[in-house]
């Protein structure tokens, strides 16, 4: 800039710290005096502003003369980056059964919308593609590439495929979709329009079952998916390795065997035999012997626990737990006593094998010490090979042992959240936690029983 200008501007001119803008700040320092159009666009160019000139504002700034401040003269193209692609699931993503309860306190077990079926050639998820980035040019003229969007490819498993067009997932047949970490599958449905029995035989399927029906006495039902029951189980054997759902309950006249591998969700569950994965709900337990992974809730209006014996390593949720008969009624909450007794076992021996370990681990030092002064030493080699054998093995063990007591810390910590709730307990009720027992002797109400600092304790809510 030259002295004269100066002595007759102050002048500056600043660029965006992207690079995507220039601003002119201009003060007149005297009176009646002109500046062009011309020098303004040079003072840019000296600047490297080369780019995106706003010729029709530097020139009203010329004619107007007056002082502005941050005045944008120069504006580039910024860069956009492309989106990335992003898949809507319209079938199986999330998905829930949920029972209802009524008005007068009922649970309908029957209106819960628990299977989605979808027929061949239907849409089960769409995408959005990725979109391109579009480049830009500052005022200084550099060009910035953009990135492109990310695709996010669909993960397909069985009996479904791709659109040409690679934006839509297709059922390639009838059945319930279902997605896995992101990966979607439909799995096929044999639907049974009558009960389980002379007719039918025993039903094994590998995929969903719908039964429209009972499952009758001495008959079995093995599927490898989710299973419902629209009737009643009798003295019968059920499988699944999803979710059941019996909506007329099970009166398993003491022969009834079943396993759920996930969710169990049945009207009630009467002298029979459960082993369940995740939780179990119900309107009512009567006699039966339970082993539950997960919780249990018996809800609607009679919410009954009675006789028998339940296992559930989480929270048992009741209305009523026992009966005036003093009906012998047996839970159990957390981990069982064996599991505690191989948690205190295993705690020393881990403890002895790191002590072993150490040991092991210096007299390998010092033996190769031994070899490195004397490589002859036959004795020294083959002592050091024989530990070093040792000393691989015990790792691999104390590894082993090791991830074993985690796993059984985490159960027994488990124990700490555990509890039975109940609006009535009658006497007759046991309740073991872990190790430590609980007899019901008078009648508990509105009660949470649980495990803390060692000793189990009844809490009124």
């Amino acid at each position: 800039m030259s002295e004269n200008i100066e002595s007759r501007y102050d002048i500056s001119i600043k660029i965006s710290d992207d690079y995507y803008k220039a601003m002119l700040s201009i003060e007149f320092l005297k009176p009646d005096v002109t500046i062009k159009s011309e020098e303004v666009v040079k003072l840019l160019k000296d600047k490297n502003v080369t780019f995106g000139l706003k010729f029709n504002v530097i020139e009203a700034i010329c004619k107007n003369q007056q002082s502005v401040y941050n005045e944008v003269v120069a504006e580039g193209n910024p860069h956009e980056n492309g989106i990335d692609a992003s898949i809507e699931y319209l079938y199986g993503k999330d998905h829930k059964i949920k029972p209802q309860v009524m008005e007068d306190g009922k649970v309908d077990f029957k209106n819960i919308g628990f299977v989605e079926i979808i027929k061949e050639n239907e849409v089960i998820a769409v995408k959005t593609p990725a979109t391109k980035g579009k480049s830009g040019t500052t005022v200084t003229g550099k060009v910035i590439r953009a990135k492109d969007g990310k695709d996010a490819p669909f993960k397909v498993g069985k009996n479904v495929k791709i659109s040409e067009d690679g934006l839509s997932v297709i059922a390639e047949c009838d059945g319930s979709v279902v997605v896995e970490n992101d990966r979607i599958s439909i799995i096929k449905v044999l639907e049974v329009r009558k009960d389980i029995g002379i007719e039918t035989g025993n039903i094994k399927f590998h995929g969903q079952v719908i039964i429209n029906g009972n499952v009758t006495d001495g008959y079995e039902v093995d599927c490898d998916g989710d299973l419902v029951i629209n009737g009643v189980v009798e003295g019968a054997r059920i499988k699944a390795t999803g979710d059941v759902v019996i909506s007329r309950g099970i009166q398993g006249h003491d022969n009834a065997d079943i396993y759920c591998g996930r969710n169990l969700t049945s009207n009630f569950i009467n002298s029979c035999h459960v082993v369940c994965r995740g939780d179990i709900e119900s309107g009512a337990i009567m006699n039966s012997v339970v082993k539950c992974d997960g919780k249990v809730s018996v809800k609607g209006k009679k919410g009954l626990i009675v006789g028998g014996e339940i296992s559930c390593k989480n929270d048992i949720e009741a209305q009523v737990i026992g009966s005036e008969l003093g009906v012998i009624t047996s839970i159990k909450l957390g981990v069982d006593v064996e599991i505690v007794e191989e948690l205190k076992n295993l705690s020393i021996e881990v403890k002895e094998l790191i002590e072993m370990h150490a040991k092991l681990d210096k007299s390998l030092k010092l033996l190769k010490v031994k070899m490195e002064q004397n490589p002859d030493d036959e004795r020294s080699l083959f002592m050091y090979k024989k530990y070093s054998s040792s000393f691989i093995e015990m790792d691999t063990q104390l590894t082993e042992k090791r991830q074993r007591l985690k796993m059984l810390n985490e159960l027994v910590n488990n124990i700490r959240g555990a509890k039975l709730s109940a609006r009535m307990i009658y006497p007759g009720t046991r309740v073991k936690i872990g190790s430590s027992n609980y007899y019901v002797k008078h009648e508990l109400t509105y009660v949470s029983i649980m495990k803390e600092k060692g000793e189990i304790v009844a809490r009124t809510y």
